[in-house]
């Protein structure tokens, strides 16, 4: 792997945009406002892609600690960090609020019941999403810098 480097005479492997403290930060916040405008229109999609940006932050928490963690849950992978042990109240419950939706958002034949009466997603349940996102993402930009 990287043999090219060896015969230019450079050692280290190059750094991917990806790999970049900041570009975690910047799309993440992207995918916020992306999530913020799709919000009214469509409010699952909205959830999706907040719910995605939370997941984006905790995997740079992973390459920052340059190890890779198999866990069941985002909730799991959190407090197997100092950031995430440490972490004020609120944000381990929002952490624990977006793994839960994204458990139940696999159940979608739960909302289709008309039995049990959950109905669609709204945009209240969405805007919940897109807080609790914001809260993790503000929690980790400040400690992964």
């Amino acid at each position: 792997m990287f043999k090219f480097l060896k015969r230019k005479g450079q050692e280290k492997e190059p750094i991917l945009e990806s790999q970049k403290p900041s570009s975690w930060l910047a799309s993440s916040y992207k995918d916020l406002k992306r999530a913020e405008e799709i919000l009214e229109k469509e409010p699952d999609l909205s959830a999706h892609l907040a719910w995605q940006a939370a997941r984006k932050a905790l995997k740079a928490l992973e390459r920052k600690a340059e190890k890779r963690i198999s866990a069941s849950s985002l909730e799991e992978l959190f407090l197997r960090f100092p950031e995430g042990e440490n972490a004020p109240r609120s944000v381990r419950e929002a952490v624990k609020f977006l793994d839960l939706f994204k458990r139940l958002a696999k159940h979608e034949d739960l909302f289709l019941d008309g039995s049990m009466q959950l109905g669609p997603l709204t945009t209240h349940d969405a805007k919940r999403v897109i807080e609790a996102a914001k809260l993790l993402i503000n929690h980790l930009e400040h400690r992964l810098k």
